[in-house]
């Protein structure tokens, strides 16, 4: 039942990567893209053997099985995930390319590049991709878009074990619309910050990855000097909505359902708020 979870996960990982296989067409980096497209075949291969020794098992899971399927989960995103920069030599060692890749993945924003702008496209937009998809969390996007209830494996075991906040509960009775409803607002805010700093005259593929880093509130950047080279008002929209993605994503629910009071009473959110105005 883990494998079969795990195997789910390596194919979603290789579908993902498609989007930076093809950003790196896009530029014409073609070592990028083939780099990408093995590393796509690896996981595809090693998710449909996890699931297929995993299938006719029992997918019931428990607490127990939810937490060791996530950190088992962080663990083969980040190895099948450092393989395109290993493989393309733009980071010549795999324990520095995987050491990128979970600082990606876990937004800790921590690198071991000292010229981040020497990098292709598509590799600056799978660094910060890494960052966007670990904001979430991997396994909230399978509870999204994976099988429908039936399925007895997509538990709340798994979304309290992955999603960001201390205290995470059903906001529709249905699990799998609980995580489809946290990843709309997600890629919703990411999408309106890609637009302000669209307004911002940022160029397009810079604004694309500066959005993706700031979703996962990891800070990784394009630029060897961060965001000190950009405009005020980049800099300015950057920070707010790196607030904005801190905070427990079951509060912007309750804003779109007007449920105001519920929002103001969360203890999370005042004191969260609370810390930043004081740093301020």
């Amino acid at each position: 039942m883990v494998l079969y979870m795990l195997g789910k996960i390596a194919q979603l990982e290789a579908a993902l990567m498609l989007l930076p296989m093809a950003c790196a067409l896009i530029y014409g980096e073609k070592t990028v893209a083939i780099s990408f497209l093995i590393t796509i075949a690896i996981s595809f291969v090693i998710g449909f053997l996890f699931t297929i020794s995993g299938k006719k098992n029992d997918k019931t899971i428990y607490a127990k099985e939810g937490f060791i399927i996530v950190a088992l989960t962080w663990i083969i995103t980040s190895l099948l995930g450092a393989l395109p920069f290993f493989i393309s030599k733009e980071i010549p060692n795999y324990i520095d390319a995987f050491f990128e890749t979970v600082s990606g993945f876990t937004t800790t924003g921590a690198s071991i590049l000292s010229d981040v702008e020497a990098l292709p496209w598509g590799m600056l937009y799978w660094r910060s991709f890494t960052h966007w998809i670990g904001g979430m969390g991997v396994l909230v996007f399978l509870l999204a878009v994976g099988p429908g209830e039936g399925n007895k494996g997509f538990t709340m075991h798994l979304l309290r074990a992955e999603s960001p906040g201390p205290s995470v509960g059903k906001l529709v009775p249905k699990m799998r619309k609980t995580a489809a409803i946290l990843y709309v607002i997600y890629i919703g805010l990411t999408i309106i910050n890609f637009l302000f700093l669209i307004a911002g005259r940022m160029p397009v593929i810079e604004a694309v990855c500066t959005a993706l880093g700031t979703a996962g509130t990891g800070g990784f950047g394009i630029k060897n000097d961060s965001l000190a080279s950009y405009s005020p008002y980049i800099q300015n929209v950057t920070t707010v909505f790196m607030i904005l993605f801190g905070v427990n994503f079951s509060c912007y629910y309750l804003l779109l359902l007007r449920q105001f009071k519920g929002v103001f009473k969360d203890e999370e959110l005042r004191l969260y708020f609370g810390i930043i105005l004081t740093a301020i």
